[in-house]
C-alpha cells in the first residue's frame, strides 16, 4: 500500500514486479520491486515502457490537479510572448468549471458556444494532453476546419510537450502529422474536417476522446454524422467537446440547441465579459472617450440580459472597452455580436440580409421563454377513426398547445406539407393563430418528418374541427394535392363519422365530423378553405404580409422553434429563403396564416370591431350571457338598427 506521497508501505509480491501498482493516494494496490520513477502530478509511479496499470473506479476529472498541470505548460501568448500557462482567463477557468460540473453529473458531451481570443482552444489542447497522459489506451481525435489550423495545433502540442518537466510527462512512442502517440497506449489522432463535403470523418475509428474547434466552419454535414457515429457511449473515461465562434445558422447551430434540450450533453456558452482583460482602466484615453455615463436602449437591454441569464453586472469600464472595440477595431453592429456576443442569443447572425429582425425576435423569444404549452402527440391507424391525440411530454410531443380552443374565437390555420415549399422543408407543419381585428396570436403548432399525406390531412381535419371558426390556408404544391385529395375523401365519408362536435381537442373523432360538416360559408361569406400556390411572387407577397405584421407587434410567436427558423431567413439575390440548408417549414406554415388573416379574415373582424380586448371579455362570458346578447343583436338587426 501507499500513503499520500506515495511512499511504499508494504513490500510488493515478486509475481508483479512487470506492471506497476498505479494510483495515489491510498489505492490498495501492489508495488513492483524495482524502484519506481515518481510522477508526483498524477499521483501515480510510471515504469518505463509499461506506462499506466490502471484499477479501480472511473477516471475524474480532479481540476485543481488540471491546473497545476497547465502550470507547467509553456505557450506563446498574444501580449506576453513565450509563458507559462499559470495565470488563466476567467473564460478558461468557467468552461472548465461547466466541463467539470457535467463530468460529475455523467454528461460527457459538452457544446461551447465563445466569442472571439477567449483563450477556449488553448485551454481546451492543454487538456487533449492531459487527458490522454491520465487514461491509458485512449483513443482520441483533435478535429480542424482547415489544415493550416490542424498544423499549428499539433505544433502547438509538441510545444506543451517539450517544455513539461520530465516528471510531468508521459513518453513520446511517434508524433507526426497525423499522430500523437504515447507510451501509455494512448493516441490522438489529427483530422481536417474542411469546408466542402467529404464523409470521411471519423471512419475507421472508435473514438473515445474527441476536440473539434470551430465547428461552425465544417461544410461536411456527412462527416460529422459519421464523426458522431463513431463515438463511445459507455466508456467512463469518454469526453467530446466541440467549441467554436457562432458564423450564422448553420449545423453548430444545431448541435448546440440541441445540446440545450439534451440530459447527456450540455450546452455552455463563454461571453466576452468573463475576459478580464476586455476592460479598460477608468483612467485611460479609451475610458474618457467611449464611456459617457449612460447606455444605448440596446445596450440596457443586453446588459439586462446579461444579469439576469448569468448573473453578471456588466460595469463602465466593460463597457468602454465593448464600444473601443467595435468602433476601432470591428466596424460593423452584427459582426461584433458574431465575435464577441453578448448573451448566446446575439451570437448567431446571417451572411446575407436578415428577412426577420434579429431585435425584434430576440424580444419575442424573451416571451415566449416564459410561457407554458401542453404537448400532445398522434397515435395513427389504418383508418382516421383511428386517430387519437394523446397528452404527453415535450422531447415524444409533435403537437404544441398554447391555448385551447375557444367557441367564440376566430382562427387561420396555415398547413405546409413536406417538400411543399423546398427540397430541405422536410416536416410536415401547421400553425393556428387566434384572430383579431389588430393582430394575431399563435395558439398550437404542429411540426413533425414521421407522418405521411393521407395522415397529415386528417390532422388538419382534426385542428379545423376543434378551432371552429377557422379558415384553412393549405400549401397545394407538390405533396400539397394528395393532402387535399384526402381531405376531399373525408368530406365523401362524411356519413361514416356523423354529425358529432367536437367538445374538446382530446375529442378528435369529433372535431373531424366538425370539419367536413362544416358549410363552407358559415363566417359571414369567408371561406373556411384557401388553395395556396406557392411562386416567387406570392411567397414574397406571403412572407412580406407575416414581416409587417410581426415588425408591428401584430403577430405574437411563442414557439421557440418559429422564432429560430425566422433568425434563419434571409434576402439574397432577390430572393426570400432560408440560409444554407436550414428549414423554413414553420415559418412558411405561420406565413400562410398571415396571408389568409390579411386577405380572407382581418377585414371581417375590423368590420365588426372583434379586437383583443372585445374578444377576451367575450371569453370571460357565461354561456347564457352569450345567448341573450344574441338574441338582443338579432332583434336589433331585425330592426333595422345594426348594419
Amino acid at each position: 500500500m501507499c500513503d499520500v506521497s506515495g511512499q511504499q508501505l508494504l513490500p510488493a509480491p515478486p509475481r508483479l514486479s512487470a506492471l506497476a501498482w498505479v494510483m495515489a493516494p491510498c489505492v490498495g494496490v501492489p508495488h513492483s520491486i524495482s524502484p519506481p520513477e515518481k510522477f508526483p502530478l498524477f499521483g501515480v509511479v510510471l515504469f518505463g515502457a509499461y506506462g499506466f496499470a490502471w484499477v479501480g473506479i472511473a477516471v475524474k476529472f480532479n481540476l485543481e490537479q488540471f491546473y497545476r498541470f497547465c502550470s507547467q505548460l509553456r505557450i506563446e501568448t498574444k501580449e506576453r510572448g513565450l509563458q507559462k500557462m499559470d495565470r488563466l482567463l476567467g473564460t478558461q477557468t468557467y468552461v472548465m468549471d461547466e466541463i467539470t460540473k457535467g463530468l460529475a453529473d455523467d454528461v460527457h458531451m459538452f457544446v461551447i458556444l465563445k466569442g472571439r481570443q477567449l483563450g477556449i482552444t488553448t485551454i481546451s489542447l492543454a487538456l487533449d494532453l492531459y487527458w490522454h497522459f491520465i487514461n491509458p489506451g485512449l483513443q482520441g481525435t483533435l478535429v480542424t476546419d482547415t489544415e493550416e489550423n490542424k498544423d499549428m495545433f499539433r505544433q502547438t502540442l509538441g510545444m506543451y510537450m517539450e517544455g513539461l518537466p520530465r516528471e510531468f510527462r508521459i513518453p513520446l512512442v511517434a508524433h507526426n502529422r497525423n499522430s500523437l502517440a504515447l507510451k501509455n497506449r494512448s493516441r490522438l489522432f489529427y483530422q481536417v474536417a474542411g469546408k466542402r463535403a467529404n464523409g470521411g470523418l471519423g471512419r475507421g475509428k472508435a473514438i473515445t476522446f474527441l476536440h473539434s474547434t470551430e465547428t461552425s466552419s465544417y461544410g461536411d454535414e456527412e462527416g460529422m454524422a459519421s464523426l458522431l457515429a463513431s463515438l463511445a457511449e459507455s466508456n467512463p473515461s469518454r469526453l467530446y467537446t466541440f467549441e467554436s465562434t457562432a458564423r450564422g445558422f448553420n449545423q453548430f447551430h444545431d448541435m448546440y440547441v440541441t445540446a440545450k434540450r439534451a440530459r447527456s450533453q450540455r450546452a455552455i456558452f463563454c461571453g466576452w465579459w468573463r475576459n478580464q482583460f476586455y476592460s479598460v482602466d477608468a483612467g485611460s484615453d479609451i475610458y474618457k472617450v467611449y464611456w459617457d455615463g449612460k447606455l444605448s436602449p440596446e445596450e440596457k437591454e443586453w446588459v439586462k440580459d446579461i444579469k439576469k441569464l448569468y448573473g453578471i453586472e456588466i460595469n463602465s469600464r466593460q463597457m468602454a472597452w465593448w464600444r473601443w472595440k467595435l468602433h476601432e477595431g470591428i466596424k460593423d453592429d452584427a459582426l461584433m455580436m458574431q465575435e464577441f456576443p453578448p448573451t448566446e442569443d446575439y451570437a448567431f447572425i446571417m451572411s446575407g440580409t436578415s428577412f426577420f429582425s434579429n431585435a425584434r425576435c430576440t424580444d419575442a423569444a424573451k416571451i415566449a421563454k416564459k410561457l407554458l404549452f401542453d404537448n400532445y402527440r398522434y397515435v395513427m391507424g389504418a383508418n382516421f377513426q383511428d386517430t387519437d391525440v394523446l397528452k404527453t411530454t415535450e422531447r415524444l410531443g409533435v403537437l404544441k398547445v398554447w391555448e385551447e380552443p375557444v367557441d367564440t374565437a376566430y382562427y387561420v390555420i396555415g398547413a405546409d406539407p413536406a417538400y411543399g415549399s423546398s427540397d430541405w422543408a422536410d416536416r410536415f407543419c401547421i400553425q393556428v393563430f387566434r384572430c383579431y381585428a389588430d393582430g394575431m396570436e399563435q395558439v398550437a403548432e404542429m411540426a413533425t418528418s414521421e407522418m405521411n399525406t393521407y395522415q397529415f390531412a386528417w390532422v388538419i381535419a382534426h385542428l379545423a374541427g376543434a378551432y371552429k371558426n377557422s379558415t384553412l390556408n393549405l400549401e397545394v404544391n407538390g405533396p400539397g394535392q394528395a393532402v387535399l385529395n384526402e381531405l376531399k375523401n373525408l368530406k365523401r365519408q362524411a356519413s361514416a363519422i356523423g354529425g358529432s362536435v367536437g367538445k374538446s381537442l382530446l375529442d378528435v373523432l369529433g372535431s373531424m365530423s366538425s370539419y367536413v360538416w362544416r358549410r363552407n360559408d358559415n363566417m359571414g361569406g369567408i371561406s373556411n378553405s384557401i388553395g395556396w400556390l406557392t411562386t416567387s411572387t406570392s411567397k414574397e407577397r406571403m412572407l412580406s404580409y407575416m414581416k409587417d405584421n410581426f415588425e408591428r407587434g401584430m403577430l405574437a410567436v411563442y414557439s421557440m422553434e418559429l422564432l429560430e427558423e425566422m433568425k434563419t431567413i434571409e434576402r439574397d439575390d432577390g430572393s426570400i429563403m432560408a440560409s444554407g440548408r436550414n428549414k423554413d417549414d414553420r415559418v412558411i406554415a405561420a406565413a400562410l396564416a398571415v396571408a389568409a388573416f390579411e386577405e380572407q379574415l382581418r377585414p371581417r373582424l375590423i368590420a365588426n370591431r372583434l379586437t383583443r380586448a372585445s374578444s377576451r371579455a367575450q371569453d370571460m362570458k357565461t354561456p347564457e350571457e352569450m345567448a341573450g346578447q344574441r338574441s338582443v343583436s338579432t332583434y336589433l338587426k331585425n330592426i333595422g338598427m345594426l348594419q
